[in-house]
């Protein structure tokens, strides 16, 4: 008989240093041993108490992970695992896999189950757990009818290749016996830690289990009792379970991307020393922060309301610091995010700090570029499995859970060892708050806390967040999140621009000369350029932010000011993002009160050849609502359409931001145009009621006109939301009817999310990417433009718009890219991005004549000419451009403009 090593021979994977299958199981049992450290060093040992014990958990967890690949020992998967210069080496084990050349599984896992049906005799509670979670630790047709999962289903789905597999087993025996024992004698050897070594010995290594399996599947007897599996209800789902799962899956996926899993050389409490720079920051020995943070009980689920520019984000810092956990801190925009992501590290953390978004590499590879050693590869893999002690991230990353999508439990099994922080929770609608709600409930059943702050809370979530709101509206138990409000109100005195009036509005409105109902959008647009025009007249020596709700109508005043006035800057959603980024950090260093020679500097290198920048004079904004919770800008007035009321508060935050004393003009520093005055009664244009509810805008008019030519403090703009959304109006929908208490805007919202949550219970997606979709209130497809790069890049840049454009480039691995090109490939994925723009998808329709193929996930578009790119770069899409397409401008307008 051949003697053969197959501890040297069997692989998990197919290259690297620690390819093969003892070295990944090595690997990954010490990301086991990493995270047991974690949790001690941290003391956060409790939090596995409560999931069933701590040494049952990792007991359990260790064998899991010893066995989660063992479906790799099979003669296809291992023959994919080597190249054609190691043939002698796969010739060895061909020998000895030889008989499985009939047996071809397609899905590594499911064998693994049976391998964990094999080599575990009992049918505890942890052991079922370990089963199910090896054969859940990819995705399988299995996963899709989650509930209820045996043995015997499995057995039922592979019959004959099982059967065979466990001859094999059987007829292999000896050779096997001694990979198993190698094996795990090896993991003991290597792994040097006591606990693991013991929970190793628990495995089972014995022929008569498959004999056994063998023999009960030929009489074709229940199999039930041979190997239970782990009963899971996905309309109430087991989190302990999932926490398990996520855990097996953040070990695996950690040890094949070489990061650690946490990092067990850092303790939580010590990277808050740092934080005495926030006093530092402040300017004062004694911080409104510190005092209310000496009140709150560690690990307190709470409700933050205090004003913009206040310090809300160092009192998250403080929070978690007394809470020694990991730090989830998550903003809805990219833009703010990336800005939080480089004040954190360079103010505060230094290199603890890791950022998580659809561009996160994008942060890492300019630091990378700044000469920092850095993976870019490992870097996002890490910031992906949650490993950094404090992670910024869209709300998209993590709050999708409650939809169950699949690998939704690597994230579930951080929430019981994290803090998470909900910054700008007015951000989002009914629709979102109730997946956020739902998400926030498993949070606190698994243990974690939760910190939500805003400067403006919308009324609908306090029956959700506080339980004594809760009765008024029937809030069932299973929606409510217990949190403690923590209202500044109570010191005012020593909380930043609490205290300050900042904002005296003037509300005005359109009046139209003649009323022809077939041109209604373009009198409108010309007397809201007349008017927007003489507001600026009169503010022309103050920084101004001009907002519209939407992109056409930003274009068109753009268009009308840039001729008038310098220093005039359109800011929107669809603009190429590297035109949007250097537009922003232009505007950041014009807006300063004083400018050093280094400031003059990148002031003429930031700005384009086609505009005149004057450092002396003012600058003007024209934007859409994306400034809301964006950057943080400081202008002297703002001229807005309406928007819904806590909208426009946001907006108003923008305004006389960084300021000691109230504002003192005469003249109004917000001028809000609030719609069409027909014989005394204010219309909407549909372009405004197609993004936001129609029926809060119409009361936010009525508000706001109370308000008229008053000085408002931060307490006025926060009883204006109040009697916003306390504002009566008509309930049309017959099934919330049913449901609703009384028909307040404020009971009507709470009625929707209420109905939104009940079908959460039933509702789930498989993929994350569905997921996410369904987060995003319009979801955005990113369509990079190769002419823009051939006409306003460098030399690489036109070398890899032709890759691009070309459709047959998809056939290309980035590899091959990047030896073309002469650059990685996380500097083309930047310039892709950077060449990209982000449209609603409901313009893909029209947009498709000139979209021949994607690229790596981006949509090209093609057939544009060098002049329609340059219009591209300057407006982003725009009129002119779409009247190539099947579809026009216009037609647009038509839909979604005219009232």
């Amino acid at each position: 008989m051949m003697s053969i090593n197959l501890s040297d021979l069997l692989r998990a994977k197919s290259e690297g240093e620690k390819a093969l299958l003892k070295e990944h199981t090595l690997e990954s049992l010490k990301r086991v041993k990493q995270l047991m450290e974690f949790v001690k060093k941290n003391e956060m040992i409790d939090v596995f108490e409560k999931l069933g014990g701590f040494n049952n958990f990792f007991e359990a967890l260790s064998i899991a992970v010893t066995l989660h690949d063992f479906g790799k020992i099979d003669y296809y998967f291992q023959k994919r695992m080597y190249s054609k210069n190691e043939i002698e080496k796969w010739q060895k084990l061909e020998k000895f896999l030889k008989p499985l050349r009939m047996v071809k599984f397609k899905d590594h896992e499911v064998l693994s189950a049976i391998w964990a049906s094999l080599l575990l005799p009992n049918n505890d509670r942890w052991t079922k757990m370990i089963r199910t979670a090896i054969l859940f630790h990819h995705y399988n047709n299995f996963y899709s009818n989650i509930q209820n999962i045996d043995l015997a289903q499995i057995v039922e789905c592979y019959t004959d290749k099982i059967k065979k597999y466990l001859e094999f087993l059987d007829a292999k025996w000896i050779e096997i016996r001694e990979f198993l024992k190698s094996l795990i004698l090896y993991l003991k050897s290597e792994v040097k830690d006591e606990f693991i070594s013991s929970s190793l010995e628990k495995i089972e290594i014995s022929r008569s289990r498959i004999k056994g399996l063998l023999k009960l599947i030929n009489s074709g007897v229940d199999l039930i009792e041979f190997a239970e599996f782990y009963e899971i209800d996905n309309e109430n789902p087991n989190y302990d379970f999932l926490v398990f799962l996520g855990c097996l899956r953040r070990c695996d996926y950690s040890a094949s991307g070489e990061v650690d899993l946490e990092k067990v050389e850092i303790e939580l409490k010590e990277i808050y020393k740092n934080l005495k720079k926030v006093k530092e920051k402040i300017g004062t020995k004694s911080i409104w922060q510190e005092k209310l943070i000496k009140e709150i009980e560690p690990l307190k689920s709470i409700v933050l309301v205090a004003p913009t520019g206040s310090g809300k984000t160092e009192f998250a810092l403080l929070w978690n610091a007394k809470n020694k956990r990991k730090l989830i801190y998550t903003l809805p925009l990219r833009v703010a995010l990336n800005d939080l992501f480089r004040r954190f590290k360079n103010s505060y953390f230094g290199d603890v700090v890791d950022i998580l978004h659809s561009t996160a590499f994008i942060e890492y590879l300019e630091e990378e570029q700044k000469g920092k050693e850095l993976n870019v590869e490992k870097q996002l893999t890490t910031s992906e499995l949650l490993s950094s002690p404090i992670l910024l991230t869209t709300p998209d990353q993590i709050f999708l859970t409650s939809l169950n999508y699949y690998g939704s439990d690597k994230v579930i099994a951080v929430y019981p060892l994290s803090s998470i922080v909900v910054d700008e929770i007015q951000a989002y609608d009914p629709e979102m708050a109730s997946i956020i709600i739902k998400t926030l409930q498993i949070v606190q059943k698994l243990g974690g806390a939760v910190l939500v702050m805003t400067a403006t809370l919308p009324p609908y979530f306090r029956p959700f967040f506080f339980e004594d709101e809760s009765k008024d509206y029937d809030i069932p138990e299973e929606f409510k999140l217990k949190f403690e409000e923590i209202d500044t109100r109570n010191i005012r005195d020593d909380v930043k621009n609490y205290n300050l009036r900042r904002h005296k509005i003037k509300i005005v409105d359109v009046v139209f000369k003649n009323d022809n109902k077939n041109d209604k959008y373009s009198q409108y647009l010309a007397e809201l350029k007349k008017k927007v025009n003489d507001y600026i007249n009169q503010y022309k020596s103050k920084n101004i932010f001009v907002v519209l709700n939407n992109v056409s109508k930003a274009i068109e005043i753009y268009k009308k000011l840039r001729d008038k006035y310098l220093n005039v800057f359109l800011l929107h959603s669809r603009l190429i993002e590297k035109e949007k980024d250097r537009r922003i950090k232009l505007i950041k260093k014009l807006i300063k009160k004083t400018k050093s020679k280094k400031d003059i500097e990148e002031i003429e290198r930031l700005t384009s050849k086609d505009e005149i920048v004057d450092v002396s004079k003012p600058v003007i904004i024209v934007a859409t609502q994306i400034i809301e919770a964006s950057v943080d800008l400081d202008f002297d007035v703002m001229i807005t359409e309406v928007s819904p009321i806590d909208s426009q508060v946001q907006r108003w935050g923008r305004i006389y931001r960084n300021r000691d004393q109230d504002y003192d003009d005469e003249q109004p520093n917000i001028v809000v145009f609030v719609g069409v005055n027909k014989n005394g009664k204010i219309e909407i244009d549909r372009g405004t009621s197609a993004i936001y509810d129609k029926r809060v805008v119409e009361k936010t008019i009525e508000v706001l006109k109370e308000y008229d030519e008053k000085l408002l403090s931060y307490d006025d703009e926060r009883e204006m939301i109040e009697e916003v959304f306390d504002k009566e109006t008509e309930v049309e929908d017959p099934e919330l009817l049913k449901i609703i208490r009384g028909n307040k805007l404020k009971e009507i919202y709470i009625a929707e999310i209420k109905r939104n949550l009940d079908f959460l219970k039933y509702f789930t997606v498989e993929k994350k990417s569905q997921a996410q979709r369904l987060f995003r209130r319009i979801a955005g497809i990113q369509i990079v433009i190769p002419a823009i790069m051939e006409i306003d890049g460098d030399e690489i840049d036109k070398a890899f718009a032709k890759i691009v454009k070309n459709p047959e480039s998809n056939k290309k691995t980035w590899k091959e890219i990047e030896n073309e090109v002469g650059v990685n490939k996380w500097e083309l994925k930047k310039r892709m991005y950077q060449y990209s723009i982000n449209v609603p998808i409901f313009y893909l329709d029209d947009l498709m004549p000139m979209i021949k193929h994607e690229f790596k996930g981006f949509y090209v578009l093609l057939g544009v000419s060098d002049e329609d790119a340059k219009r591209l770069l300057k407006y982003g899409i725009e009129k002119d451009i779409l009247r190539t397409l099947t579809r026009s401008e216009e037609e647009y307008l038509e839909d979604i403009l005219l009232f």
